[in-house]
Formats: structure tokens, sequence, C-alpha cells
């Protein structure tokens, strides 16, 4: 039992942050997605708690899914490479960062830096060297202020419901180790 419990959990985080961000996109329009970032919450969420490789898979899956339910719309298919790479490596470090720090607004931050610098980076080579006109580096900075919003919500929101779920993941197991002995 214990070994399908990630795969479990990772699966309905990879759900939430297919389903979640159609919700803002409905109330909010594409306007509300880029401002409160509801894609990258559950990726962060699913990397600090079942580690990089399962952060990585919700990273990979989650902008794909979310292109397909939305008939391409959101992420746009001109963006979408650059929302999987970015949420990706939030996924992967996310989890990394929370192994090796052992302090989760640390490992939260820093997988934000890194996600944050990828994106810019793939973004300066899409406009040098492929000639991309959409993917100016002002992007970064217009992504960064607009996303401003979902950040705060972010550093808020996700480390208690890492420490809330950590700790019943926690509980769960010492009772199923109870019942087993």
């Amino acid at each position: 039992m214990k070994r399908i419990r990630k795969p479990i959990y990772a699966a309905v985080l990879i759900a939430a942050g297919a389903l979640v961000p159609q919700i803002f996109h409905y109330l909010g329009g594409a306007k509300a997605g880029m401002m409160f970032l509801p894609m990258h919450i559950p990726v962060l969420i699913c990397g600090l708690l079942l580690g990089s490789l399962y952060g990585f898979a919700a990273g990979l899956l989650i902008p794909f899914l979310s292109f397909l339910i939305t008939g391409g719309a959101m992420p746009s298919a001109e963006r979408l490479p650059f929302v999987i790479a970015e949420l990706a490596l939030y996924g992967f470090a996310s989890g990394l960062f929370a192994a090796l720090l052992k302090n989760v607004y640390l490992a939260l931050i820093s997988a934000m830096i890194s996600g944050r610098l990828l994106y810019a980076g793939l973004l300066c080579v899409a406009f040098y060297v492929f000639h991309m006109k959409n993917a100016a580096p002002i992007a970064v900075w217009n992504s960064f202020v607009q996303g401003i919003a979902g950040v705060i919500i972010q550093l808020v929101i996700i480390p208690p419901v890492v420490y809330v779920l950590k700790r019943y993941f926690n509980d769960r197991t010492n009772q199923q180790n109870n019942t087993d002995a």
C-alpha cells in the first residue's frame, strides 16, 4: 500500500494543477492565470511533498494537460514549451531543495528563483538565437510584474499546506505501522 501512495497523491496534484487554472481563467480571463499563477502551486507542492521526480513529472504534465483541456488556449502553443520547462524545473528544484535544505520556505524560494532564471534564459535564447519576436527579454520582466500576486500567494499558502500535508501523511504512516505490528 505504501508504494502506491505517492503516485496517487501526485495524480491528485496533477489533476488539480490542470483543473484549478480553468476556474481562474473562467472567472478572470487569461489575465487571472498570468496574475495568480494557479498551475505553479500544485507543481511546487508536489515537489516539496513527494520529491524531485514527482515534482518534475507534475511540471511536465500539468501545462500539457491544461493545453489539451483548453484546446490549445492555456497556455498558448507558442508559450507551452517555456511553461513546461519552467514548471518542470519548479517541481524538480522544489523536491531537490526540500531534501537538501530541510526548510520549506528556503526550498520554495530557491525553486521559484531557479524556475524564473530558466524561463528568462529560454526567452533570451528564443529571442536572440531563433529570432522569436514574442520572446523578447522584456517578457521576463512583464511576467514577473504580472505574477507578483501569484508569488505572494505561493509564499503565503504553500508552506502551511505542505506542513499540514506532511503531518497528515506521517500520522497516516504511523497509524498504518501500528496496525501492522
